[in-house]
């Protein structure tokens, strides 16, 4: 809800003539609102139309066209942004951080491994790569997320622990763990790598432990009044004992944002980590148990056969194709695991998971399941191999 009222009209010059007063009123709660956009506050239209209720009529008619058309702005800024994006950067160090050679990047980051300069640590330090005063908004946003970040303490999100801005450069500190992002993962394994650390291939009661370990992380952030609004296979890190944890939540605002860019983009798919109600602007906890069901799918699979859909079909009741996917490989995928991540994948939002929690626990009773099965399976080839010998 807007902190501002209607007395920030009482100011307008009494001279002006009723049709004058009331188009520079609503000029200014116009301007209060983009400001509030700009600011990636959030604000909602059906909000302004409440508390100004004199405008409300107005407000409702004009204001969805100013939102598309500062929208519209906002892409054409990311597209020049991207062309903008620095090749590298002259710099060695961040505060008290001595940078190391940069190990990737991201559509508006830059990250570096790191050496705490009193610690000696190492550290992984994620640089906006542009002057904070150039990209106010990004900015604002850059500090907004990692400060959500920084308050989640929980051994399944990956901590934030610090945040600073030095010589113009906004950037936060993570721990230096050893391993790899989830799409890395799925990268090696469908290039034809069998086993990472001590993840094989075909290694259901991992995926789900892993699964189980996410989904309380999400619970829990949830329970803090905190959506991640962006699971997807690179924002989860798998260390190399195979434990899983969360990276970078986004606001809900920047996350409808991205999703819109890629209509606008006129994308010929749609990301199926995205649920099918976000399209329409409607999140809430279970478009995150949506998105993690659709993660682990993809990551058990190693496949992008599904990963996305035509755009035209996304608000369509073919959405999403999971089901049919999910029978395809009902060879591979065990049978309570798969019937566990469609639940999760439901297209309506009430024929899923009602939580994380609950999402959780059935990841937990596959994984109880699916390490009992194995046990059995060897200790079964063990007496066979045993019996095979005597009669030899």
């Amino acid at each position: 809800m807007p902190e501002h009222a209607e007395l920030v009209l009482d100011g307008l010059s009494t001279v002006t003539t009723n049709v004058d007063r009331s188009r520079d009123a609503l000029e200014i709660i116009a301007s209060l609102f983009l400001e509030d956009h700009r600011r990636v506050l959030n604000p909602q239209i059906e909000d302004y139309a409440r508390l100004h209720r004199t405008q409300a009529a107005s407000i409702r008619k004009v204001f969805p066209v100013l939102l598309g058309l500062e929208r519209k702005r906002e892409i054409a800024t990311a597209r020049v942004r991207q062309e903008q994006f620095p090749h590298s950067l002259a710099i060695t160090r961040l505060g008290q951080y001595q940078l190391e050679p940069e190990t990737h990047r991201t559509a508006t980051t830059i990250v570096y491994r790191a050496i705490h300069t009193r610690s000696a640590g190492p550290v992984i330090v994620t640089v906006l790569p542009w002057k904070a005063a150039d990209v106010p908004r990004l900015r604002l946003q850059f500090e907004r997320e990692t400060a959500i970040a920084k308050r989640l303490l929980h051994p399944g999100i990956m901590p934030v622990l610090d945040v600073c801005c030095d010589d113009g450069y906004f950037f936060f500190v993570t721990p230096s763990i050893a391993g790899i992002d989830g799409a890395a993962l799925m990268a090696r394994f469908s290039a034809g790598a069998q086993r990472w650390r001590c993840i094989s291939r075909d290694d259901w009661a991992i995926y789900a432990q892993m699964g189980t370990q996410l989904a309380n992380a999400l619970s829990y952030s949830h329970e803090m009044g905190t959506l991640h609004n962006d699971i997807r296979p690179g924002n989860i890190f798998v260390s190399r004992s195979g434990s899983a944890r969360l990276l970078n939540f986004r606001l809900e605002q920047c996350a409808q944002a991205s999703l819109r860019q890629e209509f606008t983009n006129n994308a010929p798919v749609v990301s199926l980590y995205v649920a099918p109600e976000c399209l329409t602007g409607c999140r809430d906890e279970r478009s995150d148990v949506y998105s993690l069901g659709a993660t682990l799918l993809m990551m058990t699979t190693q496949t992008s056969d599904i990963a996305t859909t035509p755009g035209r079909q996304a608000a369509g009741t073919s959405w999403p194709r999971s089901g049919r996917f999910l029978r395809r490989e009902a060879n591979r995928i065990p049978r309570c695991f798969a019937q566990v991540l469609q639940k999760s994948m439901a297209a309506d939002p009430a024929k899923r998971f009602s939580s994380a929690s609950e999402f959780a626990t059935a990841l937990e009773n596959v994984g109880i399941t699916l390490t009992e099965r194995t046990r059995n399976s060897v200790g079964v080839r063990s007496r066979v191999r045993s019996w095979a010998s005597r009669l030899c």
